[in-house]
């Protein structure tokens, strides 16, 4: 038996060993990504639902002053805070940030709301409105993370 011809063996299957470590790591790696991106859209579904099912029931609570301030019960009672809390683990810092604010303007509207301002007030729409650009803006950065790249 030639040397040339063990030593061709040998190179071949190192080179082939070395690429199919090479495309399973890749394969890993996209994969990863994949169930990452998963992780962070359920996580976002979860929240925003929880967000909006707070705005929308607030948007039909009886006017109570005693309640004003006290928006954060409120709010907890609805999972915003366990949602925006799941978030917070796997979502990058702008979207951390816009969810903080988005929630601050849910809470801005249930104070309105819990202050007896009829829903044709300046406060009340300027409330609504505060609280849905919030929420848009939180959408926009959901969006961005969520592309592939």
């Amino acid at each position: 038996m030639q040397w040339s011809t063990i030593a061709a063996t040998a190179v071949g299957t190192v080179l082939g060993v070395i690429a199919t470590l090479a495309a399973d790591h890749v394969r890993w790696r996209r994969d990863r990504a994949e169930r990452d991106r998963e992780t962070l859209r359920t996580a976002c579904t979860e929240y925003l639902s929880a967000l909006s099912g707070a705005r929308d029931a607030f948007s039909r609570t009886a006017p109570a002053p005693d309640r004003v301030g006290k928006g954060h019960l409120a709010i907890g009672e609805h999972g915003v805070y366990a949602a925006q809390q799941r978030l917070e683990l796997v979502a990058r810092r702008r979207i951390v940030e816009s969810a903080g604010r988005a929630t601050l303007g849910v809470l801005d509207f249930h104070d309105a709301v819990a202050a007896g301002h009829a829903p044709d007030s300046a406060q009340y729409v300027h409330a609504w409105r505060a609280a849905g650009r919030a929420r848009t803006a939180l959408i926009e950065e959901m969006r961005t993370a969520l592309r592939r790249t």
